[in-house]
């Protein structure tokens, strides 16, 4: 007896075993799906808040631009680029050039352009003649890591003949920032910035400057969706119904 119990046993299991096995491989298939819609959707969420793609950078635009050094009382006196390592040279100091530079500014890692002021409250000038305009700019001053407080260092910043802010830095803790939308205008013009302090003394700027978007002209308007403009306007009657 027990070993005809025992019979019915192993002949019972494998039908209960086939019987929970496809329930437990749709769990997990069901389970999986889940988690990948999930991830699908944060990633759809992440995307929609991110920002579009810089149309200008002024650290990768250096080639294009002009700079100069302006002195109190005396005139502007122009630098020289040299392709050999993409920098503005303005003087013989090591710290007298404008070109990208990737580091430390404010206790964060930054990607920017390096704006050392020069003496005497000179103004290192860096113009961008005749540029394609985006409708918003933001900016960025920070000043190296470890710097202390100092004299103000001051970056002003101006397109197509508009002041759209100064930023100011006392010590390496600073963080100033702008983020404005540009007026309509001219979809072409001068992007200027210019920086300068009292006393240069370890003012080791770090500038950032992008725009994003395209710029509309003054007096154009917003396109009309064409189909609209063929659509003629349906007239009805005294009770609403359709006469055309």
């Amino acid at each position: 007896m027990a070993w005809t119990r025992l019979e019915l046993r192993d002949r019972a299991a494998p039908p209960q075993a086939a019987s929970t096995t496809p329930i437990g491989l749709w769990t997990i298939l069901a389970l999986a799906v889940a988690i990948v819609a999930i991830w699908l959707s944060i990633r759809a969420g992440a995307d929609a808040q991110k920002p579009p793609d810089a149309t200008f950078r002024a650290e990768e635009h250096l080639a294009a631009a002009v700079v100069t050094v302006r002195k109190p009382g005396a005139p502007e006196q122009p630098c020289t680029y040299q392709a050999s390592d993409s920098r503005w040279h303005c003087g013989a100091q090591d710290f007298a050039f404008v070109g990208a530079y990737a580091g430390l500014a404010a206790g964060k890692p930054m990607r920017c352009l390096w704006l050392h002021p020069h003496a005497g409250g000179a103004a290192t000038i860096v113009r961008w003649p005749d540029l394609s305009l985006g409708d918003h700019l933001e900016a960025r001053l920070r000043l190296l890591d470890d710097v202390g407080a100092g004299q103000p260092t001051r970056l002003s910043i101006f397109a197509a003949g508009n002041a759209l802010g100064t930023l100011t830095a006392v010590d390496g803790r600073d963080h100033a920032d702008l983020d404005v939308d540009l007026p309509n205008g001219r979809t072409r013009g001068e992007l200027r910035i210019e920086i300068a302090a009292g006393d240069n003394d370890w003012r080791l700027a770090c500038a950032e400057v992008l725009m994003t978007g395209k710029r509309r002209a003054t007096g154009e308007q917003t396109p009309l969706d064409k189909t609209l403009l063929h659509t003629p306007p349906a007239r009805h009657d005294q009770i609403g119904r359709p006469t055309q």
